[in-house]
């Protein structure tokens, strides 16, 4: 009589593998015990939230009208479950009540005096009071004191008892019993206590069951579709929104838990609840019905002589019985009559008003069951008015029986289909439901195979029940993840009928199920509409993220989001049944877009973009926009000397610093709240890199010395597991910095020579004497790849992917050209031979010098290019697609020799090309990787590209020269979908800079020639940034400057210029106004999911 105990006993028994669920009935807003080892409930609770949801709970108050007027009487259930509950106990529990008291006074829980005090037939009283009040079945917590929730549910029940004044005192006297007393912590008192208290709820349950379950839903017929185990005969719907509250709840504590809708236990069919929900959609034609029944009695010589005999109420149970139960039209009688005369004589019986198992009233029984069956007697009129009822509902019954097949498939749960209910179930109580089962006819129902109008056609036969079921078991078997883990998602509808559907999906991971299901529709629908429901403007939203095209389960056809409507029109669902069960899927063609900014970009209260909220709140900007890509610039260290140029860095594998969210290091306890306000600067629309570097160093020195002194065991542990795994670069990198530190930031091959040649001694004597210093440089670089993985793994999980960029040269001050210089084209001395850059072209008519030293292609050769390789490995780490900058180099190189003083006198060098990429391609089969393939390239750049099946670029900007009708970057000049579009790049200007700065007079006539219309500066960007997202390029990736339709002060790079690029920050103000327009158009030209 311990639950809890016994299912703990069986788990430890059974294992942690075995599935186990409890027949434990929930009365209403009751939850299951948390610490039960089971997965769930038998599923009684899960029919009732079905069964609630399908009654219209806008009429109720018209339903008690009717009650009232057929009974004379405006009954109120509570008070009729006290009277039973009581009645049954003072009846049949009597001795259990004193053998109860008598357990009391022997395990002496109150003494003598207080006994005497209230008096031994009080406290029965009382006790009694407390068993006739309980709310559920049982409570389980047994140990003294109590817990909270325990303790207040208790306290709640001895108030309801003290409510009456004769109880007053003794409700008083167990409030110190229960509820003060334990509190003491007499473990002797409070152990007698529980032993008490378990025997005590052991009676609760049994009471509750006969007096409600077994009583009064016989009783209280004002609708009987809600007498039902695990329901409420008081019972009157749920809303929309209590059912996804429910449903929500479900999800997140019993998954697991069975949903049932039909068991040898219920006392109506699954369908007959179905049918008669509708009732409650037409609470008028109801009233008219019963009113027409009553007078077609009247008028019948035969019945109205019996119908003086029968009591109203059970008049009115068995007119709401026989609708329910009686087959649908043209099918056979299924034994009506003698299940009528069983469920008269069972129902009577339990109500224990006019007859009783004890005292059975024989007469009163035949007489009523003789009435039932004249009833339905094909002669009488009162069998006409059923009739024309039943044809009134059958069809949205029906429609009710498939929505409530399909909650119980796809809602949070494990579906229970009960044997015999794969066709229609119209059962009544037992033993009607459990009758045999024709198998037989229920597999040559199976082997047929027709058309969904057929089945429609053939409704009332059941057939379409049976192959709704098949397909929901073969449809959750494949998608049992999305079933069994997925999130429960409600969706919002919009439009004429939004209160009349519901709508919600199933996600998980990157699958999602919509579910969309008619409710109260015989309220809205007439009967000559029934087949072509017009829904009009109703249509279910999605969220941003998920994708708008779909499959359809029920009529096996694809389909798409209409762009001119915001959500899925609930017609384009419901097609020749008004039931929606569709599988999102993503487009065959692929398509998506993205948006470039650099992380330095992002608004901040501290001076440069971060890995902070904001990225984070940029991720979700992304994702509410449709766009899938988050395109970045390098994240490699950067240097005044270069002008802070992330193409520039002096390390291939380390991060930016300056990218580390302070915030999040406050945290972590490492920095205070005065240390973050203390840093925080006024919004500058352009990165003040002297004053970042200033403060942010400062405090990641501070927050190192925290951590030292704080030594976080989580942190510590992270930091040594970073350190050996990433120790191949990580080393060098840090001792590398700590010397440039401690030469006033010299280029190394300026360091005196032991260190610039990394003399062994010298260099071990440096290690150990700055070991702190170089492990702070270690920590630092653990701090942003923790920070930087975080972010990126809060964008993977919105369905974003992050597109690194990787420069194909290395700044001769690096790490790199210092720890291996032999990779690198120097000479004795260690000075370049050759440097790179690229010829004139459109951004420079001297072309560029870079000043990088050239690699020493032999030597990475001949160790099968393992540099390369480790390289790509770590950014593929990092990224989801990598951008290779300047491709044309793989294919050949601009070699200048390093005394020139520009780059005309460069030559073209072979570079290592498919060789190359044949390695590359063993250690990245999916070649996850763009080329950079802008500027004068030559077909064996293409071919190199094609052949490894990279996408290209294409930048508009490019596009509408003299040359416009051949332009590689025009897209009707795009040879195949294997390409990114781009309006432009970081190395040009706004779209809106760029036409007004940078082109002809005659450039802009070919734009307006192109686009048939006047373009101009207010609407350039809106117009190319639609040429790119309707073109065939696979992703179309956007700066955010022409997406905000900046102008030329906000340019993030001219090439060529030494100083004041990468300073240009976003206003996050600014997105807002764009954010509808953008993910409009994202999802007109198939760029969304």
């Amino acid at each position: 009589y311990d639950p809890k105990e016994y299912l703990d006993r069986l788990r430890k028994a059974a294992g942690e593998d075995i599935y186990i669920v409890v027949e434990k009935i929930l009365e209403r807003d009751e939850k299951m015990p948390a610490d039960w080892e089971a997965q769930g409930s038998t599923g009684y609770d899960f029919l009732s939230m079905a069964n609630n949801l399908l009654t219209n709970q806008a009429n109720e108050a018209k339903f008690d009208e009717i009650y009232k007027d057929i009974t004379g009487k405006n009954l109120d259930p509570n008070k009729l479950i006290y009277e039973k509950k009581e009645a049954f106990l003072f009846q049949y529990m009597q001795g259990e009540l004193e053998n109860l008291l008598q357990l009391y006074l022997d395990l002496n829980v109150s003494s003598n005096d207080e006994i005497e005090l209230i008096g031994e037939e009080k406290l029965k009283l009382g006790l009694a009071e407390m068993l006739i009040q309980m709310p559920v079945y049982r409570y389980y917590n047994y140990n003294f004191p109590l817990s909270k929730i325990d303790e207040e549910n208790l306290s709640a029940l001895l108030k309801i008892v003290g409510n009456k004044d004769v109880f007053k005192d003794v409700s008083l006297f167990l409030k110190r019993v229960f509820i003060e007393e334990p509190k003491n912590a007499n473990v002797e008192y409070n152990d007698k206590l529980r032993k008490f208290y378990q025997r005590l709820m052991q009676f609760s349950g049994p009471l509750m069951a006969k007096g409600v379950e077994d009583t009064v839903m016989f009783t209280y017929n004002r609708f009987i579709g809600h007498s039902e185990v695990g329901d409420a005969p008081d019972a009157f719907g749920l809303t929309l929104d209590q059912f996804h509250n429910r449903m929500i709840d479900r999800q997140m504590n019993w998954p697991l838990s069975l949903n049932g809708s039909s068991t040898h236990d219920t006392k109506k069919g699954e369908d007959f609840r179905a049918r008669i929900n509708v009732l409650t959609d037409l609470p008028d034609e109801w009233k008219e019905g019963v009113q027409n029944f009553i007078t077609s009695i009247k008028e019948s010589k035969k019945l109205n002589e019996i119908f003086k005999s029968v009591h109203n109420n059970d008049f009115y149970l068995i007119f709401q019985t026989i609708l329910g139960a009686i087959p649908y039209p043209g099918e056979d009688a299924d034994d009506l009559h003698n299940r009528l005369t069983q469920f008269i004589e069972k129902a009577l019986r339990e109500a224990k008003k006019r007859s009783d198992w004890a005292e059975p009233n024989e007469a009163y029984e035949k007489l009523v069951q003789g009435f039932a069956l004249q009833l339905v007697n094909k002669t009488e009129e009162s069998f006409t008015i059923i009739n024309h009822l039943l044809n009134r509902i059958a069809d949205f019954g029906i429609v009710n029986s498939l929505s409530q097949l399909v909650l119980k498939f796809a809602c949070p749960g494990i579906p229970d289909v009960y044997q015999g209910t794969e066709l229609w179930d119209l059962s009544l109580v037992d033993p009607d439901n459990r009758r045999p089962v024709d198998y037989e006819k229920r597999n040559q129902f199976i082997d047929e195979e027709l058309s969904l109008k057929k089945l429609w056609a053939e409704r009332y036969s059941g057939k379409i029940k049976l192959w709704l079921t098949r397909k929901l078991i073969d449809f959750r078997k494949k998608n049992s993840d999305v079933f069994t883990n997925g999130e429960y998602i409600p969706l919002k509808v919009k439009g004429a009928y939004q209160s009349n559907i519901l709508a919600f999906a199933r996600k998980y991971k990157n699958e999602h199920i919509i579910i969309a299901l008619p409710v109260a529709l015989a309220s809205i629908c007439k009967p000559e509409e029934k087949e072509n429901f017009n829904w009009l403007d109703t249509q279910i939203m999605l969220p941003g993220e998920f994708p708008s095209s779909w499959r359809n389960i029920i009529t096996e056809k694809d389909d798409v989001k209409d762009i001119l409507n915001d959500g899925i029109l609930v017609s384009q669902i419901f097609g020749e049944l008004p039931i929606g069960i569709i599988e999102l899927k993503r487009k065959k063609n692929d398509r998506s877009a993205g948006i470039l900014m650099h992380i330095t970009s992002l608004p901040s209260k501290y001076g440069i973009g971060d890995f902070g909220s904001e990225a984070n709140r940029f991720v979700d900007f992304l994702k509410e926009t449709n766009q899938q890509y988050w395109q970045l610039l390098p994240l490699n260290p950067t240097k005044t000397g270069n002008g802070h140029s992330p193409y520039s860095s002096n390390s291939a594998k380390s991060g930016n610093i300056l990218l580390i969210d302070l915030e999040q290091l406050a945290n972590e306890g490492l920095l205070s709240t005065d240390d973050l306000n203390a840093s925080v600067t006024l919004f500058e629309k352009k990165i003040d890199f002297q004053h970042v570097e200033k403060t942010k160093f400062k405090l990641l020195q501070k927050a190192y010395k925290a951590f030292k002194k704080n030594k976080p065991p989580i942190i510590s542990e992270e930091f040594l597991d970073f350190c050996k795994k990433e120790g191949e670069w990580l080393d060098d990198f840090a001792l590398y910095t700590a010397i440039k530190h401690h030469h006033k930031q010299l280029e190394w091959y300026n360091w005196p020579t032991a260190f610039k040649t990394r003399e062994l001694e010298s260099i071990e004597s440096f290690s150990n004497k700055y070991a702190d210093e170089i492990n702070e440089v270690k920590w630092q670089q653990y701090l942003f790849s923790k920070q930087w993985h975080l972010l990126k793994d809060y964008a993977n999980s919105k369905g974003i992917k992050m597109i690194g960029d990787l420069p194909f040269y290395l700044d001769y001050d690096s790490v790199e050209v210092w720890s291996k210089p032999g990779l690198f084209k120097l000479d004795a001395d260690l000075k370049p031979t050759f440097v790179a850059g690229v010829p004139p072209d459109y951004f420079n008519e001297n072309g560029q010098l870079w000043g990088m030293p050239i690699f020493n292609w032999s030597a990475m050769k001949r160790n099968n290019y393992e540099w390369w390789i480790k390289r790509l490995q770590k950014n593929m780490e990092m990224f989801d697609l990598l951008r290779l900058d300047h491709f044309i180099a793989f294919s050949s190189y601009w070699e200048i020799p390093a005394d020139s003083e520009s780059a005309i006198n460069g030559k073209w060098i072979k570079g290592e090309g498919n060789n190359f990429f044949k390695v590359i391609k063993r250690n990245f089969p999916e070649m996850p990787f763009i080329a950079e393939d802008l500027g004068e390239i030559s077909t064996e750049v293409e071919l190199l590209r094609d052949q490894f099946q990279l996408p290209g670029m294409k930048v508009l900007q490019f596009s509408f020269g003299s040359d416009i009708s051949a332009s590689s970057h025009i897209p009707h000049n795009y040879e195949n979908q294997n390409c990114i579009v781009y309006s432009g790049t970081h190395d040009n200007n706004t779209l809106i800079g760029w036409y007004n700065n940078e082109i002809e007079i005659s450039t802009k006539e070919r734009i307006n020639k192109y686009f048939g219309q006047k373009i101009d500066e207010n609407n350039i960007h809106q117009e190319l940034i639609r040429l790119a997202f309707s073109s065939t390029a696979k992703i179309a990736i956007l700066p955010i400057q022409d997406i905000l339709g900046l102008d030329e002060k906000s340019r993030m790079n001219i090439p060529g210029k030494a100083h004041g690029n990468w300073l240009w920050r976003l206003d996050a103000a600014k997105l807002k106004p764009i954010q509808n327009w953008l993910a409009d158009i994202t999802s007109t030209y198939g760029r969304s999911k």
